[in-house]
């Protein structure tokens, strides 16, 4: 499991009460934060509050919905932040994907145990958003994986197409030679169109009696006015 570290939070700005300083530091936090990482943040006086009425503030923030208490993490102090547990899972979905694609067994595994309940709900609901985003498989065998950027269509190509190069080469290809037929494929106007697909017949030109304006017609003799 990969580690996950809490972010040093800024600072409160002096002048604030206690429960206002609280806030500001959880609201300059990425992540959740321990009561003591919350004090080292707070202004000034604040700082010598004791962590006990530090944390019994805390629950009492927790009980107003203002803030959100998370299990304990690599310490054994309670955290709290600002925002849901919904959204750090997210934040912990996309840390573990800044490196590259997953599939979903390697994704678990990367993410802290309290996390793994509701990460598969908040993957999908990431993906739907357009924040994640579904990859193809790495390999025949694979499974379906997840990536903070979407797929790149090179990296597929750049795998399958020396096996697909081979293949052709024991036709008697060379390489040259299938790299300039590649290439030709994909600049001619017509490549990609199905085969069934037709042309719209082609406009008969019109004869000389429809262009001609029926006043400039000649007309018999016999029938002049």
């Amino acid at each position: 499991m990969s580690q996950v570290f809490e972010q040093e939070p800024r600072e409160a700005p002096a002048g604030t009460d206690v429960t206002e300083a609280v806030q500001r530091v959880l609201a300059n936090s990425e992540e959740p934060l321990t009561v003591s990482k919350i004090r080292a943040a707070l202004p000034g006086g604040n700082r010598k509050m004791d962590l006990e009425e530090l944390g019994a503030l805390l629950r009492r923030q927790v009980a107003a919905n203002v803030v959100h208490q998370y299990p304990k993490y690599r310490s054994a102090q309670d955290r709290f932040w600002d925002r849901p547990m919904p959204l750090h899972v997210a934040n912990l979905l996309r840390t573990a994907l800044e490196e590259g694609p997953l599939a979903w067994p390697q994704l678990r595994r990367k993410l802290p145990e309290y996390a793994v309940a509701q990460a598969e709900v908040v993957l999908q609901e990431q993906i739907a958003q357009g924040r994640l985003f579904r990859h193809p498989p790495a390999g025949s065998r694979g499974g379906e994986r997840y990536g903070a950027a979407q797929p790149d269509a090179r990296e597929y190509l750049r795998r399958d197409l020396p096996t697909l190069f081979g293949k052709l080469q024991q036709l008697g290809f060379t390489e040259l030679q299938l790299r300039e037929a590649a290439m030709a494929v994909l600049q001619e106007e017509e490549w990609g169109r199905p085969e069934t697909e037709t042309r719209a017949p082609e406009a008969q030109e019109p004869t000389h009696a429809e262009i001609t304006p029926p006043a400039a017609q000649s007309t018999p003799a016999g029938n002049a006015p």
